[in-house]
């Protein structure tokens, strides 16, 4: 064998060597969104910062300005504030914060500091009774790249997640925030997780 043969077979396997190390790289990086875990998308959709764009009770639609509203939720922690002037004469803020917990297959959260600001005949009062202490417990029943979806009681409250909305919708009858046995907010996402 000639020198210049020899030469050409080691330059052959540098650039196997190099093309095999490339794509380990690529493999041990994570090429596409699909090779993130689980726990990742579900962070990836639930964290940023929603801004209210609809509120449904029953068959009664509002929008902003008579109610806004901005809910977040990043690393752990939920904050709500929210104007509704639904009844003009009687206005309220509420100003919520709270913790989330992920585990594989739920979500939980509750809120730990609560001031609700209500107006009638010019007289401002505050309260600061949280809505419920435990954890309100979702299961996760879809989780693709562009979907994050929890339920619960028997799919009555039902949590949507895609990558620009949240939609919140309960069927339960006389729940929290309706009277009439049906709820709906559809928040635009604003912001990703800082």
């Amino acid at each position: 064998m000639n020198m210049r043969h020899i030469d050409v077979i080691i330059f052959k396997r540098i650039l196997l060597l190099l093309g095999l190390v490339s794509m380990a790289s690529l493999v041990a990086c994570g090429s596409s969104q699909s090779d993130l875990s689980q726990q990742d998308r579900i962070e990836r959709l639930l964290e940023g910062t929603y801004e209210l764009s609809s509120w449904n009770d029953g068959d009664d639609q509002f929008a902003p300005p008579t109610v806004k509203g901005r809910i977040t939720f990043y690393d752990g922690t939920i904050v709500f504030i929210l104007h509704n002037n639904i009844e003009e004469d009687k206005p309220s803020t509420l100003a919520w914060m709270g913790e989330y917990q992920l585990n594989a297959d739920t979500v939980g959260y509750r809120y730990t500091n609560t001031s609700t600001f209500k107006s009638e005949d010019g007289v401002i009062s505050e309260t600061n009774q949280l809505p419920w202490t435990d954890f309100r417990e979702f299961s996760i029943t879809e989780v693709t790249d562009s979907t994050l979806k929890f339920e619960a009681n028997g799919g009555k409250q039902v949590f949507e997640f895609s990558s620009d909305q949240l939609m919140y919708t309960d069927f339960a009858p006389h729940n929290f925030g309706s009277g009439s046995g049906f709820a709906n907010r559809v928040w635009n996402r604003i912001s990703d997780k800082p």
